[in-house]
């Protein structure tokens, strides 16, 4: 794996890097566009057309003018999920010491494509394991268990889960759920990414278009998908003022990286 800034990387599916560009974006892109983008990441064009064909038929993206494509933000949660990670802070509710869980004793196992997206769901809602088929999470989350059930439905979660509220643990198992986040290695993620974010930042107007273009992309989907999976923790089990840093520095860095791949791409000023 490479590492940019000492912040490891991974060279996007064709499909990944169409999504990229297009909540990036938030606007249509054209397949030529698209394709001069896959091959900057040794993606042919084929690949990225059967990308494009393949996104549009799971509603992920809409083909909305002739050979010109945008993202679809009535489509699957996950997508929408990234689309909406400069917002996710809005999420949040003050904690009234109460929380969310699920408990997924009864789900099989035997579905492997299914159980992942189970995982997946739980780890997008910065649910932790407490105890076995026992997960937990503060219930800061706006809209409260109703609202994040159907979150979780959508993203994968299995039907057979039980999603509810819990309150009343005694003190140590109260102190244990209070304990399932590492706050500090969190605390040292937000300020790593933010330093590399910075570095890559101050270098990027140096580079050559190609490769200001390839950083940035790669470092980028990083760190927005160490924030699409944040817990989203209360201040009383962690302040949030180094998140906050990173979310605004994140959104600069998308905002230099946005004119970078305009140029790039040769798209007209105010494109992307």
């Amino acid at each position: 794996m490479d590492a940019i800034c000492n912040v490891p990387v991974e060279r996007p599916t064709a499909p990944d890097l169409i999504l990229d560009l297009l909540v990036a974006n938030g606007r249509v892109l054209p397949v030529q566009a698209l394709c001069r983008a896959g091959a900057l990441m040794g993606i042919s064009d084929a690949t990225m057309r059967v990308g494009l064909t393949r996104l549009a038929s799971q509603g992920k993206i809409t083909h909305s003018a002739r050979g010109a494509y945008g993202l679809n933000r009535g489509g699957p949660a996950l997508a929408r999920d990234i689309d909406d990670w400069r917002r996710k802070g809005a999420q949040t509710v003050a904690w009234r010491g109460q929380w969310l869980a699920v408990q997924d004793a009864g789900v099989p196992r035997s579905d492997k494509t299914a159980w992942r997206r189970h995982s997946l769901a739980l780890q997008l809602r910065g649910l932790a394991p407490f105890q076995s088929g026992l997960h937990l999470r503060p219930d800061n989350l706006r809209g409260g268990v109703g609202a994040v059930r159907a979150q979780l439905l959508e993203l994968g979660l299995a039907p057979q889960a039980l999603v509810f509220c819990l309150d009343g643990l005694d003190a140590q198992r109260s102190a244990q759920a209070h304990a399932l986040w590492d706050v500090a290695a969190y605390r040292n993620d937000y300020r790593r990414l933010q330093r590399a974010l910075q570095e890559s930042g101050q270098r990027l107007p140096a580079m050559g278009l190609a490769a200001a273009a390839r950083e940035s992309l790669l470092l980028g989907r990083a760190v927005i998908a160490y924030l699409v999976r944040d817990p989203l923790l209360p201040p009383e089990l962690m302040a949030d003022d180094a998140r906050t840093a990173l979310v605004q520095q994140m959104q600069a860095y998308q905002d230099a990286a946005v004119r970078v791949w305009r140029d790039f791409m040769g798209l007209p000023a105010g494109a992307l």
